[in-house]
């Protein structure tokens, strides 16, 4: 895509959605009709906004609402807790799995994280989400809508998966001379691969590495980011990494990247897919955005 365009998103009325193939549907309560303007930003302009954020010092908040996020919003919202407990997305997390796919960093139901994650996304400056296949776009801007949150600008969230790829030079550039502070239950192998591949050539400092499972552990994870000094955040958490991001953009003043399934990526050095990547949203696709 080229430069950022004004594109109208109108949410509208829905009776059933089902998140992942495979499961039942829900009946979705009716969300109201909701239209809101805003520049859609593509992985370049994406990144220049970040790269601008760090040179100018100024806080900047990059959030993406995957199907677990969504999910967490909805919660008494757009589901009954009887709707949203008997859905695979809630038994894959109440498994309580600590790494890996099934790894989700919550448990269900969890008002606290629902109220804290919706202000969260409500504060941060750009909102990734999956603008392309329709139940997940349906559902998020449901949640969106059911909350007023009216992002200022926003980006395809996959596309979190192929940035320092498809934007190698971009992505090198704001890590080049800044001091790094990692977050997520990859993050100690993210700062031993950064260090040992890209440190030497780039100049950054690795800050911290601090691990993360679960929202409960959100508190302590602020009082450990409040032991460095750092430029940029970049973390992979899920719910939690929304969370943390509007937090250290809003109440320090720093660039705070989720990068999701980026930081598996970081690690690898290959870009993360599987089949709904492949099959639905389209490698190549993303690759271009």
């Amino acid at each position: 895509m080229g430069d950022s365009t004004t594109v109208r998103i109108k949410v509208g009325r829905s009776s059933r959605v089902s998140l992942i193939p495979g499961s039942s549907p829900f009946s979705i309560r009716e969300a109201p009709i909701v239209s809101f303007q805003n520049p859609w930003l593509n992985s370049a302009q994406l990144m220049h906004k970040i790269w601008l954020a760090l040179e100018k010092k100024q806080g900047l908040s990059v959030v993406s609402i995957g199907q677990t996020e969504a999910f967490v919003m909805a919660q008494y919202v757009l589901f009954s807790e009887e709707e949203f407990l008997s859905h695979r997305e809630a038994e894959i997390a109440n498994q309580g799995s600590r790494e890996g796919f099934m790894h989700r960093g919550i448990r269900f139901p969890n008002v606290a994280a629902r109220d804290e994650a919706v202000e969260a996304v409500r504060k941060a400056d750009i909102v990734g989400y999956n603008t392309i296949e329709p139940v997940a776009r349906d559902l998020t801007e449901k949640v969106f809508a059911l909350h007023q949150i009216h992002p200022r600008f926003y980006f395809e969230a996959h596309l979190r998966r192929v940035l320092m790829f498809s934007q190698k030079e971009r992505f090198e550039r704001i890590l080049a001379g800044r001091r790094i502070l990692l977050i997520g239950a990859l993050a100690p192998q993210a700062a031993l691969v950064l260090d040992t591949k890209l440190k030497r050539r780039l100049g950054f400092e690795i800050a911290a590495a601090i691990p993360l499972y679960e929202f409960e552990e959100i508190p302590w994870v602020k009082e450990q980011i409040a032991r460095y000094n750092f430029d940029l955040c970049l973390l992979g958490a899920g719910v939690n990494a929304v969370i943390l991001s509007s937090y250290i953009a809003r109440h320090l003043g720093k660039v705070a990247i989720d990068l999701g399934s980026g930081m598996e990526s970081l690690i690898t050095g290959k870009i993360v897919t599987d089949s709904f990547i492949n099959e639905v949203i389209g490698l190549d696709r993303l690759l271009q955005m």
